[in-house]
């Protein structure tokens, strides 16, 4: 693949590393010091196959009209704009455009939540395991609690009746019963580690997440731009997920085999 890189911090520099290590090339980049904002056309991209964006959630909104209307398939592994999904909806589907958004681009971390997802009906059944979640990263990240830690809070309350909202805060008081209470620490060099735990009367139940490096995220977003290649529509990786399935035999990748 042509790749434009929108973003070149930590992880567009992962980007970048992995996708020359697997024949793609990167034919133009954009960040602070040469933004996106300055182009005003699609031929800026050098005929770009993908446009993958790690950029900033003030900037992600403008960038999306452009990718739309470029109709040039694009994957946001930025943050902080999900507010706004149906107005981003209805523009990919007012152009026939191609996105590809999540919050965690981390193969692990998809199949924690799908897991999860898998688990949610006998959790239902056994209200005495009370869930919480925990998260850990480095000094430098700008967002608390993340976004991974917040898209699996929202899956907890969604399949669970006996929660209904995030308590996100250091809690002062009692926490209600009905608040499912996510903690966020910073500290060191963390990459990034989620615990999902179901505490119960007589044993604890815990699925955990630790990311080694930022080349597992930049692995999931290169992935999600070969498989966006040729669709339309607005795309999670659930749906990547399902494509999976229903192809029947597991992908394989020549620097990642698979043992049968």
């Amino acid at each position: 693949m042509r790749v434009a890189l929108v973003g070149t911090g930590q992880m567009g520099t992962a980007v970048e590393g992995l996708a020359g290590q697997r024949g793609h090339t990167v034919v133009s980049r954009f960040n602070t010091a040469h933004p996106l904002t300055a182009a005003a056309e699609a031929d800026t991209l050098n005929g770009a196959d993908v446009i993958i964006d790690f950029s900033l959630p003030e900037v992600v909104l403008p960038h999306l009209e452009r990718y739309c209307s470029w109709r040039i398939p694009t994957v946001i592994g930025t943050t902080g704009w999900y507010d706004h999904l149906e107005t981003v909806r209805r523009r990919v589907e007012a152009h026939h455009a191609a996105v590809f958004y999540a919050p965690n681009f981390s193969l692990g971390v998809a199949l924690l939540a799908e897991s999860l997802r898998h688990l949610m009906p006998l959790l239902e059944q056994v209200p005495e395991y009370d869930p919480y979640l925990t998260e850990a990263h480095h000094l430098h990240k700008a967002d608390s609690p993340s976004g991974t830690a917040l898209l699996l809070g929202h899956l907890l309350i969604d399949g669970l009746s006996r929660k209904t909202h995030l308590a996100t805060e250091t809690q002062h008081h009692r926490i209600a019963p009905d608040a499912l209470h996510i903690s966020a620490t910073r500290a060191g060099y963390v990459v990034g580690t989620h615990t999902v735990g179901f505490d119960g009367p007589y044993d604890r139940l815990t699925f955990t997440h630790e990311a080694k490096n930022r080349q597992g995220f930049a692995d999931g977003a290169l992935r999600a731009a070969a498989w966006l290649q040729g669709r339309t529509g607005l795309f999670t990786l659930s749906d990547l997920f399902a494509d999976w399935l229903s192809a029947g035999p597991a992908p394989q990748f020549a620097d990642t085999p698979l043992r049968t």
